[in-house]
């Protein structure tokens, strides 16, 4: 009697695992930043006295209207 939790898993190439875990995480990196830029810019925009631009630059997410 074969137990099937015990099959084993071959994975034969592994790197475009790799490549796409790589690629994910920068991507995610890249996101992080930006979200970060656009709080700063809001909060400068706010700071200055523009409060109604910045809360429509928060709430733009996403939008490619620059």
């Amino acid at each position: 009697m074969e137990v099937v939790g015990n099959t084993p898993v071959k994975i034969r190439n592994p790197l475009p695992l790799v490549y796409k875990f790589f690629t994910c995480i920068i991507v995610g990196m890249i996101a992080m930043g930006e979200s970060a830029g656009r709080a700063r810019a809001a909060s400068e925009l706010s700071r200055m006295g523009y409060h109604e631009e910045a809360k429509a630059l928060m709430l733009q997410k996403d939008k490619n209207d620059v």
